[in-house]
């Protein structure tokens, strides 16, 4: 898939998730799903609703007006409309499928916005250009040292970025299926499953051991993103892990307060990254293929820690502040994220093995 494909699917995936959040409660529809567009205009709405439907749907418009004009052969002009109408119907669908959710209220208006939405990044596309669109990534491969495969993993780097927004049990937690299983009604722990929660005497040392192994995860998967023996390798690999420090901080601002900013800075993140840290320059050297089943296994044993770990301080204050309101769906967003984010990098870890091994054959076949 071309970059602008996945970077499309993914987005595209992230709509379809947020829209529907929470997926549950799933019932047969009272009335007719297509009946709130014929129903008087919603007496409440804010501007701030508007906004956020309009921009959520632009990029969708944008990206699909690139991929269809590249994969059907077309000018930006029809792929351009092609797409507002693909991000209209997009949000129809989705809409029509609220009236099967209890906890969710369809609305023209939200059709509206996302359709305006989608048609304003597909005229950003056409004023572009595809070739502009598609030259993006490339651009980025360019002025980083990046991989031609680099795409999907630059993905999944991002992607965890963004997860460190969620309040997570420990620093870097992602994984968490216990709390992401007990947050639905009527799915408590387990007893047996509880019994293997470690005590709180040791949360530091585990929160280190956790901290540290993601560090090592993360440094490794970005090394594998970079070309061999490209310039600034060493400053690359730095990037994700400053860029998540700087997102724990913000994200602790914003729900504590600018005077709690750095709390999620324990004793034991504080040792976890630099073990990390330590940990990266003594296996930099190893080949690609090792990095990957490393990275493999850290991120198993992170998982695990942070499954099995009591929810520290830091955690339960970020939760008492966590809140719903008008960014609900995005908060259920980056649940599903935080919580998936390990396993579809394992996966992809596993991808690269498999993919690492084929080109060696290939190689030795060809000598």
């Amino acid at each position: 898939m071309p970059a602008t494909g996945a970077w499309l699917a993914a987005y595209a995936a992230a709509v379809v998730y947020a829209t529907l959040y929470p997926w549950s409660g799933w019932r047969s529809p009272a009335r007719w799903m297509f009946a709130f567009l014929t129903e008087p205009w919603p007496r409440w709405w804010t501007g701030f609703d508007v906004a956020v439907n309009v921009a959520a749907y632009l990029p969708l418009g944008l990206l699909l007006s690139a991929w269809l004009a590249r994969r059907l052969s077309l000018a930006m002009a029809p792929a351009a409309l092609l797409a507002t109408l693909a991000a209209a119907a997009l949000s129809l669908g989705l809409e029509c499928a609220q009236a099967l959710l209890p906890v969710r209220v369809p609305s023209r208006l939200d059709v509206y916005a996302n359709a305006f939405g989608g048609a304003a990044g597909a005229l950003v596309a056409a004023s572009i250009g595809r070739r502009r669109i598609e030259q993006w990534p490339q651009w980025v491969r360019e002025t980083l040292p990046l991989a031609p495969h680099s795409t999907p993993g630059l993905l999944l780097l991002c992607a965890w970025l963004v997860a460190q927004l969620y309040p997570q049990p420990m620093v870097f937690a992602t994984g968490d299926l216990m709390s992401a299983w007990a947050d639905f009604p009527g799915n408590p722990v387990h007893p047996w499953l509880s019994g293997w929660m470690l005590p709180h005497e040791l949360e530091p040392f585990v929160e280190a051991a956790g901290v540290s192994m993601t560090v090592l995860a993360i440094g490794l998967l970005t090394q594998d993103l970079l070309r061999e023996g490209a310039r600034g390798a060493t400053r690359a690999v730095a990037v994700p892990i400053v860029a998540a420090i700087a997102t724990k901080t913000a994200a602790s601002a914003a729900y504590l307060g600018q005077i709690n900013a750095l709390e999620w800075l324990s004793a034991g993140a504080q040792g976890g990254l630099l073990a990390g840290v330590v940990a990266l320059l003594l296996l930099g050297w190893i080949d690609r293929r090792a990095r990957l089943w490393l990275a493999i296994a850290a991120l198993g044993v992170a998982t695990a820690l942070f499954n099995f770990a009591p929810p520290n301080a830091y955690y339960l204050s970020m939760r008492s502040s966590w809140g719903g309101g008008a960014w609900t769906n995005f908060h259920g967003l980056l649940h599903a994220l935080a919580t998936a984010w390990p396993f579809a990098a394992m996966a992809w870890c596993g991808w690269r093995i498999r993919t690492t091994a084929r080109r060696r054959t290939t190689a030795g076949r060809r000598l």
